[in-house]
């Protein structure tokens, strides 16, 4: 499954990305902001681009200028933590620190979020950030997600993490994309 925005391609991840995946992923401000650690290696990013990354819904968000992945997103319906029905999912996301403040999260995220709502019949999906980073809360708000609670969590990589929820029904989101 590939899905394109004006800037964006969401495609899946593929061995020959490994390299770029590594460049991004090495940089501790995009890991340990996620609650993964930084990649150690080349070898270590395709492992994860052949596990984690595996997944029907995991995207690598791809610059349409230059055809090289800037980050990744997933929609998640697996069981998890935050999901407390059947027909919700989980959103997640990370872009590249040089590639920041550009509005590719948002971009990526609203593709996603419509994905969810239209074709996987997801009725509700959630978010989280952590409180140390506004900047994924904010993606979150310009996309339409509502403020749900906040939670500790104990993270493998930063201990305990004080995370912020938030929530978007399909209700919601026609309201404002009908």
């Amino acid at each position: 499954m590939e899905l394109s925005t004006p800037r964006l391609l969401l495609r899946h991840w593929t061995q020959s990305d490994a390299p770029d995946l590594f460049s991004l992923a090495s940089d501790p401000a995009i890991g340990l902001s996620a609650g993964w650690k930084p990649h150690e290696s080349v070898e270590e990013s395709a492992s994860i681009i052949a596990t984690t990354f595996a997944k029907p819904l995991v995207f690598a968000v791809v610059l349409r200028a230059s055809n090289r992945p800037i980050g990744c997103i997933e929609l998640s319906k697996e069981p998890q933590i935050l999901r407390s029905g059947p027909k919700d999912a989980e959103l997640g996301y990370w872009i590249g620190r040089r590639y920041w403040n550009q509005g590719y999260a948002t971009e990526a995220s609203e593709e996603i979020i419509r994905l969810a709502f239209e074709e996987e019949g997801v009725q509700n999906i959630w978010c989280q950030s952590s409180e140390k980073n506004p900047q994924s809360a904010r993606v979150q708000e310009k996309c339409g997600f509502k403020y749900h609670h906040r939670g500790v969590f104990t993270n493998p990589f930063l201990g305990e993490t004080v995370t912020v929820v938030s929530i978007m029904s399909k209700k919601d989101w026609k309201k404002v994309n009908s």
